[in-house]
């Protein structure tokens, strides 16, 4: 077993399909089933982006967004934090994913 088991992720391939989707609130709260209000709340504070649009148009959003939502969700009834100690750990959790990333650059 490799010693860091995200390092086969690099391998896999990536579908265009699979990068650009994007979704409405509707079908992001049928597929986390969070409440509307909460994932606009959530946009509020920082916790999520949505897919730049113009103005007029209702926010989309995409698959890194559906990830971040199901991580807080996660965080949440797992870990019972609240909004501040929620923003420590997503700000963390993506340091560490950065410096991962970092990490893969420089073996290749």
């Amino acid at each position: 077993m490799p010693a860091d088991p995200t390092s086969h992720r690099a391998d896999l391939p990536l579908y265009e399909a699979e990068t650009d989707a994007q979704y409405t609130l509707d079908v992001i709260t049928s597929l986390t089933g969070l409440d509307g209000q909460t994932i606009i709340r959530y946009q509020e504070q920082g916790f999520i982006r949505a897919v730049p649009a113009p103005a007029e148009e209702a926010p989309l959003f995409d698959e890194e967004t559906l990830r971040q939502l199901r991580r807080i969700e996660h965080l949440r009834a797992t870990c019972a934090v609240n909004d501040t100690g929620l923003k420590l750990i997503l700000d963390l959790l993506h340091e560490v994913e950065c410096l991962r990333q970092e990490r893969l650059q420089s073996l290749r």
